[in-house]
């Protein structure tokens, strides 16, 4: 069991450990006589400054012992933990109520527990994501003063990074190129992903380098990653247990496309990473993506993050909002204020429970990952 140092030594000597829990226990000791008036600890020896030198002395020589509780709390990493949140909207057209609710939700949910919130454009694709829509985003996101902790990542300025986690992969024998065009894959009789796709069949999988080198000359191929045939399993904040095999239900993916920009699934997983994100806060629609970024994350020597995929946000009569329909949220900020908005918003994912104005303040002092709905959430008429 370890001891515990006391008075202004201890405090010095805890600084690289646990200062927020050891300070009060610390003004609790008296390092004169070793009267501990905190009944957490227990008293070993009455001290006085005549059988010390110095505080140093006594630290060295007396100990205060923590019970076997106090000693667990001590090893306790949540002790020191800082929940890190993130919101990554895509800049291809205008935040709907929708991707709010999202950012309010992921804001909330580590500002609730002192953690940081971070902001991530995924403009990996510059034609469909220009610069002018990205700053829409963050200035419609600052008007509802959901700015991140730090500055704005944006996945078009990190090609290099993405460039050396490709080489890992490659170092582990796991890329190979892929000469087969969108047409030939739908045509094929392989399963559907629930995003479009189709479950790659590892066509190119086994081509020799001089057969790639030939079919090269005739097509730029795209980067696939070899899976295994292994069920990748997570826990999911709203939807529970989730479990993928990644070769029958997902297949060898995309890493980088044939005009060479990378893929969603590799600058995701490696932007998550390197920020440290603990919890990921995101729509239904990008569960069955999760197991592929789990597997490449634990392959890149990342940790995993906690994961919550919200249900489906509707409008009150049940259509789902989409950002080509005219669903953007721009026009009700021009007629509402932030906090009439931000009210209507949280009262729809059951955070309050009343539809009236709310400050982020007041909703993060009521937000509960309890109350959010595992079911379609409805937005209220006050926001149509």
């Amino acid at each position: 069991m370890p001891h515990f140092l006391c008075g202004r030594i201890y405090y010095t000597l805890s600084r690289r450990k646990n200062q927020m829990f050891y300070r009060g226990i610390c003004k609790n000791y008296c390092v004169n006589c070793g009267i501990v008036k905190n009944n957490r600890l227990i008293a070993l020896k009455r001290l006085t400054l005549r059988n010390i030198m110095s505080y140093a002395i006594c630290a060295r020589k007396f100990a205060v012992e923590l019970n076997m509780k106090e000693n667990d709390a001590y090893n306790n990493k949540e002790r020191t933990f800082v929940p890190v949140g993130r919101f990554a909207p895509t800049p291809s057209g205008e935040l709907h109520a929708g991707n709010v609710l999202c950012a309010l939700i992921a804001y909330l949910s580590v500002k609730s527990r002192g953690g940081k919130f971070l902001l991530r454009i995924e403009d990996l694709d510059a034609v469909r994501c220009p610069k002018v829509s990205a700053q829409k985003i963050l200035d419609i996101l600052g008007a509802f003063g959901l700015d991140g902790d730090e500055p704005p990542l944006r996945q078009s300025e990190r090609g290099g990074v993405y460039r050396a986690k490709e080489e890992i992969l490659r170092s582990k024998n796991l890329v190979y190129p892929c000469f087969c065009t969108r047409a030939q894959l739908h045509a094929s009789e392989a399963p559907r992903l629930g995003d479009g796709g189709v479950v790659y069949s590892g066509v190119c999988r086994s081509l020799t380098e001089e057969q790639a080198a030939e079919k090269a000359k005739m097509r730029k191929p795209c980067l696939r990653v070899a899976v295994p045939d292994s069920d990748i399993t997570f826990h999911d904040g709203i939807a529970g247990v989730f479990t993928q095999n990644l070769s029958r239900e997902c297949g060898d993916f995309i890493i980088r496309r044939s005009d060479g920009v990378y893929a969603y699934q590799l600058a995701v997983s490696v932007d998550d990473g390197e920020s440290g994100v603990t919890e990921v806060v995101r729509g239904a629609d990008l569960l069955s993506s999760t197991p592929r970024q789990i597997w490449l994350m634990n392959l890149l020597g990342y940790n995993t993050p906690k994961y919550y995929h919200i249900p489906l946000v509707c409008d009150p009569f049940g259509r789902k909002l989409s950002k080509s329909e005219g669903d953007g949220i721009a026009h009700r900020l021009a007629v509402s204020s932030p906090e009439r908005l931000l009210g209507s918003l949280a009262y729809a994912a059951h955070i309050i429970p009343a539809d009236v104005p709310a400050s982020l303040l007041e909703l993060t002092g009521a937000f509960s990952w309890e109350k959010i709905p595992k079911t379609r959430i409805l937005l209220p008429q006050s926001l149509m």
